[in-house]
């Protein structure tokens, strides 16, 4: 059933990644599916020896063969204990490359602080809206200028999602908070405000000053021109830069990406002590899984982010995530 609820560009992220695995069973000269624990344990022995991109998280591969087996009809006879315990394996053994660091308040003030260009503080804006709203770049991006509904102390994000199972709507009202000292932006172009909030509804009002009738909230609705744009403003500077592994490998990961600002509202919101099954809801994840796997950074390192409660379902009147099946 988890599988009708993955979002769409997770389903391409895995069937990328099952395709590694077919090559691998012809080399091996077995059949892909039905999976067994065995066969996945001396693959995912392969991945983990891979130098290539593969390495970095073989977790994954695996859940995306087991998401295929199941869509096929196929059922493992292996015990679920066996499977789990498998992946935790492969996931200690490996860095963290999916999500990166978390992007908490700290790294968005190096950010806003290296803004040069308008279009870089429009991709600093986008990606502090990720933040905020736990959504993957591709679902910020989607976001029509008309579904973004500023009030008085307060902001309506409304966004579709295209899974398995249909086309779901959701939307978050954030009420307006200044928990923090401003971002500050000073060598900012002309035009744009010297300082902003670390604030949801500050977030989402400039985002909607800047779209000036455009469609689409976002200034930057294709993904390779965002991740160019935060690279101008980050990456030069070090807050993108990769990262050496530390095991003589002389392998590299990023030290961020953009889900880094979906881990980083997760671990920021767990901090101020909200309810993980309420950060679950929030960010639309299916299972407690996301919420562990994100919110792990913080359990082992708390200094990584600070607690700021940006977005409180108790106080609010309007928290509704209705699940719609189109078609």
């Amino acid at each position: 059933m988890r599988s009708l609820y993955t979002a769409a560009g997770t389903r391409r992220v895995y069937n990328s990644n099952t395709a590694t695995y077919r090559e691998w069973c012809a080399s091996e000269g077995v059949q892909p599916y039905p999976a067994t624990v065995r066969r996945l344990e001396t693959f995912g022995g392969y991945l983990s020896g891979m130098e290539d991109e593969a390495y970095k998280a073989p977790h994954n591969i695996i859940n995306a063969i087991l998401a295929e087996n199941t869509a096929d009809g196929w059922v493992l006879e292996d015990p679920a204990d066996d499977i789990r315990r498998m992946i935790r394996a492969l996931k200690r053994a490996a860095p963290d490359p999916e999500s990166g660091e978390p992007l908490g308040a700290a790294q968005f003030r190096q950010i806003f602080g290296f803004v040069r260009t308008v279009g870089e503080y429009g991709a600093a804006l986008q990606l502090l809206g990720e933040h905020f709203t736990l959504l993957r770049a591709s679902s910020m991006q989607s976001i029509l200028t008309e579904d973004v509904r500023v009030g008085e102390g307060g902001v309506r994000v409304e966004w579709t999602m295209s899974k398995a199972k249909g086309t779901c709507s959701r939307y978050l009202t954030f009420e307006s908070i200044n928990l923090l000292p401003p971002l500050l932006l000073p060598n900012g172009p002309d035009g744009v405000p010297e300082s902003i909030r670390y604030c949801p509804v500050e977030v989402f009002s400039l985002l909607k000053l800047m779209a000036k009738g455009r469609r689409l909230l976002c200034p930057f609705p294709v993904y390779a021109s965002f991740r160019d744009a935060l690279r101008g403003t980050a990456g030069k500077r070090g807050i993108l830069q990769p990262l050496n592994d530390g095991d003589g490998s002389g392998r590299t990961r990023a030290r961020f990406l953009t889900l880094s600002a979906r881990k980083g509202g997760c671990c920021t919101l767990l901090k101020s002590g909200m309810d993980p099954m309420q950060v679950q809801k929030m960010g639309d994840w299916a299972s407690g899984d996301m919420v562990t796997h994100y919110g792990e950074k913080v359990l082992r390192d708390p200094g990584c982010v600070e607690a700021v409660r940006f977005y409180n379902p108790v106080s609010l009147a309007h928290f509704y995530t209705a699940r719609t099946r189109v078609g």
